[in-house]
């Protein structure tokens, strides 16, 4: 599954609740209709409180969104599909939602290693968080996806408390519009974890299997930015058997 993302950052004008409001109800129905999107999600920044060892980087965001395609080729067909009409309206509500007319974007290679069981998917207090991460200067992009898609993935899964995980590694960029280059927006992944409750995320978080896995992905990880999202479904078609991770 390939994931387009583009990182939001509010308009200064907007409160958190004006944001939220805008992007739902005006901006997502706007771009809703794009050709060969299976899902699009809204992810609202909730919590930005740091909750990782490792130091943070450069991803500042209020929120990120998710437009869902079956390949690369499908996403840049849905994106060169919009018409005159639907992308001025899009680029004009932009400027009233967001700090700049283009967010930034990555487009993801999503690998889902532990799915969401069915019966917590519309469980009122799960949570969900998100990590974007930065590979250590020293560390090769190729050495990153070795240690993180393999060793780190074993060593996450032995820790308890998650109910969801999925690693999200960048393929794509794009600033201002245009294919931009790992300078100009460095970030290497994003990881996904969900979990029941909050028991459940403390209990993540406090456990030695959590210490070990810090330790490992310190030496490959140079920054991680993390945040607790509130998810919205805009688009989701059944054939596509759901988002959920």
């Amino acid at each position: 599954m390939i994931v387009r993302c583009g990182l939001l950052k509010k308009n200064d004008n907007l409160t958190d609740e004006q944001f939220a409001e805008h992007w739902l109800n005006v901006h997502g129905p706007i771009v809703a209709d794009m050709k060969n999107v299976r899902a699009y999600k809204q992810n609202v920044v909730i919590d930005r409180e740091h909750r990782h060892p490792i130091g943070g980087g450069s991803v500042d965001i209020d929120g990120f969104s998710e437009m869902h395609f079956d390949d690369f080729t499908a996403m840049l067909d849905g994106v060169s599909s919009m018409d005159q009409k639907t992308g001025n309206a899009m680029l004009e509500d932009a400027e009233k939602l967001l700090s700049k007319r283009l967010c930034d974007i990555v487009v993801f290679d999503r690998r889902v290693v532990r799915e969401v069981p069915e019966y917590l998917r519309n469980c009122d207090d799960m949570i969900h968080r998100v990590a974007f991460i930065r590979r250590s200067e020293n560390v090769s992009a190729a050495e990153f996806q070795r240690e993180w898609c393999y060793a780190h993935a074993k060593l996450v899964e032995a820790c308890p408390g998650h109910a969801g995980y999925a690693q999200n590694l960048v393929m794509a960029r794009y600033v201002d519009g245009k294919p931009a280059t790992y300078d100009e927006l460095p970030v290497d992944a994003m990881v996904e974890f969900y979990f029941e409750n909050w028991d459940a995320f403390n209990c993540f978080y406090a456990s030695e299997e959590f210490k070990r896995l810090s330790a490992h992905g310190a030496g490959f990880i140079g920054s991680i930015d993390t945040y607790l999202v509130r998810s919205h479904t805009v688009v989701e078609h059944p054939s596509d058997g759901g988002y959920w991770l």
